[in-house]
């Protein structure tokens, strides 16, 4: 813009200003960015307002996930690791008592066996003189007395004490090969797998530590998640918010267009300027292009404030979504995956060494089992055999002293009886050996059927509790890893909503320095203009102002404006 002409006038100088193009070109241009800013800031507050629905779904299922993460399955889960853990220690330190147990049973087994074998043979000939005793006697009775009823009886009582000797020898090598079964079957374990139960109870113990901190891993992810989700719900209405302003820079800038345009008409001359002098069209011009310039100006200066604002917001936006990307990258679905395969082949593992285990000691109930009844049947024999001796003893001696009345014809009779009572001391003496062995045996199996001892039964329910908690393992992990996915999509989507309202806002700067180029050339229109001193043209120039463009203002900004800068140039009438 440029002083077109000057005119003669009274005080002074008027300076007249033509319009010109580039006027047109202004207000065109301020036209299109009020079109662009209503545009670009509606569209990036839609996309930032779609985006924020997002997250208040996300915000109640990461509430969700951590409550799960923490809440009873979990819980019981690692409880049941951590008790088949210390069941496995268990079964293997039993194990080896059980194994001390036998080896204990063996060793009195042996000993009770080497004496039931001497009493056997006390038996065998104990039996061969109540044969030579009735030789004997046959002769005695020769002679005129009759000792058929000692031999008899001596004879009954042997062949009635070996009987009950034999049957309990047979009835302990049955259990002496129950033991020794037993005892090399729980060898055989313990070579085997004795090591593999500590192992895998040192694993299951150290996967209860992974799941342990896999679920304060998870919690603190959720929770971390749930910050960076509450940051950005509150960055994005933030600069919602701030995206509003762009209704008031477009009203704004609708407000200076409307004001130009009147400036327009004035310098034409056409109008509401038609009517006016020159001095009083001067005034107006040179008032209208002062205030749109502060107007613009002012406009700019907020455009400018509100861009910088929006756009720390938006990068405040991507930054945290990005922390949220990173967060939700960390709960990875192939790890757990891997975790819980890694879980279940311990189980198995576990699971396998359980039903051998089982097997292992099938042979231990079967000892338990045949003890009682055996070590029973043998006390009753060694209380019965006492009593037998006793009787073989009895018999013998009296047999004896009625064939030493007979004198040289029942020596023989009489030797007989002395090696009888002498074997049955021999038998009497070894049965009192049995009677404190029985009772070690019996004292000794205790050992084996204790009440905390593991049974099948109970093994069935370990690896019940087993399958049950892998469930519940692999039922968490996967609600973890699909609301994780979730999670993640969801962000992902979110950050390239933000991203897209950061493009489509990255040219607010440049329509900011337009507004305020625009401003600065009609401030440089009117630098060197001189108001004309011309009371009535500055009255009607008052006039035209307050009529046409101060009803347009809807801010109180605009009116604090407009009042500043017509209250300078125009100073009441």
């Amino acid at each position: 813009m440029r002083v077109a002409s000057e005119m003669g006038g009274v005080g002074g100088t008027t300076v007249m200003l033509a319009q010109e193009p580039g006027l047109a070109r202004l207000v065109e241009a301020l036209e299109g960015t009020a079109r662009e800013i209503d545009v670009t800031f509606a569209r990036a507050g839609s996309q930032l307002g779609e985006g924020l629905g997002l997250f208040e779904g996300l915000k109640e299922r990461l509430t969700t996930l951590s409550t799960d993460l923490s809440g009873p399955e979990i819980a019981r889960a690692g409880t049941t690791l951590s008790g088949l853990a210390g069941e496995l220690r268990a079964i293997n330190d039993g194990l080896l008592q059980e194994t001390g147990v036998l080896q204990q049973l063996a060793a009195h087994s042996k000993d009770a066996s080497q004496v039931l074998e001497r009493l056997l043979e006390h038996m065998r000939l104990i039996t061969i003189l109540a044969r030579s005793a009735r030789i004997e006697a046959v002769s005695v009775q020769a002679a005129g007395r009759d000792f058929g009823d000692f031999t008899s009886e001596i004879v009954a009582l042997t062949t009635q004490a070996q009987r009950t000797i034999q049957n309990c020898a047979r009835d302990h090598d049955h259990l002496s090969a129950l033991l020794g079964s037993a005892l090399e079957a729980q060898r055989d374990f313990e070579g085997r797998y004795g090591q593999a139960l500590s192992a895998l109870a040192a694993k299951l113990e150290q996967t209860l530590v992974e799941v342990t901190g896999r679920q304060q891993r998870s919690v603190a992810l959720t929770s971390d998640a749930a910050t960076h989700s509450g940051k950005i719900a509150m960055a994005a209405g933030g600069a919602i918010i701030a995206l509003q302003s762009g209704d008031s820079i477009r009203q704004q800038l609708e407000h200076a267009i409307k004001a130009l345009r009147l400036l327009a008409a004035v310098t034409a001359g056409t109008g509401e300027g038609a009517t006016l002098e020159a001095e009083a069209r001067t005034t107006v011009e040179i008032v209208l292009r002062r205030l749109e310039a502060a107007q613009l100006e002012e406009s700019a200066r907020s455009l400018a404030q509100d861009a910088d604002s929006i756009e720390a917001a938006l990068a405040l936006l991507a930054g945290d979504t990005a922390g949220l990307l990173r967060s939700l990258y960390q709960g990875d679905g192939g790890r757990s995956g891997s975790f819980l395969a890694d879980l279940e082949a311990d189980l198995a593992e576990a699971s396998d060494l359980l039903a051998k285990c089982d097997r292992a000691r099938a042979g231990v109930d079967r000892v338990t089992s045949a003890m009682s009844t055996v070590l029973d049947t043998c006390q009753q024999t060694v209380a019965a055999l006492a009593g037998t001796v006793s009787s073989i003893v009895l018999i013998g001696m009296n047999a004896g002293l009625r064939a030493a009345r007979i004198g040289t014809g029942g020596r023989s009779l009489v030797v007989i009886a002395q090696e009888l009572k002498f074997a049955a001391d021999q038998v009497a003496a070894d049965a009192a050996q049995l009677t404190p062995t029985f009772a070690q045996m019996q004292e000794t199996s205790v050992g084996l059927k204790s009440g905390g001892r593991l049974d099948a039964a109970h093994f069935a329910a370990l690896d019940q509790a087993m399958s049950e908690s892998l469930a519940a393992l692999r039922q968490t992990g996967d609600r973890l890893a699909a609301t994780l996915d979730q999670l993640t999509r969801e962000g992902g989507g979110f950050a390239s909503v933000v991203a897209q309202a950061r493009l489509s806002f990255s040219n607010a700067g440049a329509m900011s320095d337009l507004i305020a180029s625009g401003a600065a050339e009609l401030e440089r229109s009117v630098a060197e203009a001189a108001m004309p001193d011309d009371p009535a043209a500055a009255a009607a120039a008052a006039q035209l102002i307050e009529r046409q463009v101060w009803p347009n203002y809807t801010m109180v900004g605009e009116r604090t404006i407009h009042q500043a800068i017509v209250g300078a140039l125009l100073p009441a009438q």
